[in-house]
């Protein structure tokens, strides 16, 4: 019992997975990020650190990795069914992922006293099948996922925040 609270208290979840059984991708496509230039104004590096952590994670999983855009994408709400099963279709894609990455100013005080905000992250991450169909939705919240020894830089919590939503993606693929 006291393991499950500890689970549920941590920084990654899983939102949403299909009924349907997965099997394990062999090539994936990942789109850039959602409203990828107002991120990249806020952290410069965001997005090449992006392709970097997809591109070594999902070759470390045996997975070919082929970054695709997504024409005015800027939220979930404007995916379309049909732009997926044509990028799918084109790439010969098993499927495609999307993310969206939101700066968190988390203030950290000691003994009350504030003594500084740190830059974590929250990075959302959608599967949709190359039928176009919503798989899996997870979510990793650096400030409750991972711990710091010292403020962490806007990197490394963009970084850390793909690789935690990246991989309980790609567990709930193989359960």
């Amino acid at each position: 019992m006291l393991g499950v609270s500890l689970l549920s208290c941590g920084g990654t979840k899983t939102l949403y997975k299909t009924e349907i059984a997965l099997n394990k991708p062999q090539r994936i496509g990942y789109a850039q990020l959602a409203r990828e230039k107002v991120i990249e104004e806020i952290a410069a590096g965001s997005v090449s650190s992006y392709d970097s952590v997809m591109t070594h994670l999902l070759s470390a999983r045996d997975i070919e990795g082929l970054s695709v855009r997504i024409e005015d994408f800027s939220s979930f709400d404007d995916i379309q069914v049909l732009s997926i099963e044509e990028l799918c279709a084109e790439n010969q894609l098993d499927g495609v992922v999307i993310t969206r990455l939101k700066f968190l100013n988390v203030q950290y005080s000691a003994l009350f006293i504030p003594v500084g905000v740190s830059q974590d992250t929250e990075v959302e991450m959608q599967f949709y099948g190359s039928e176009g169909d919503l798989l899996l939705h997870t979510l990793h919240n650096t400030h409750w996922g991972n711990q710091y020894w010292d403020f962490p830089t806007s990197e490394q919590t963009v970084a850390d925040g793909i690789e935690g939503a990246l991989e309980r993606l790609l567990k709930e693929m193989e359960q």
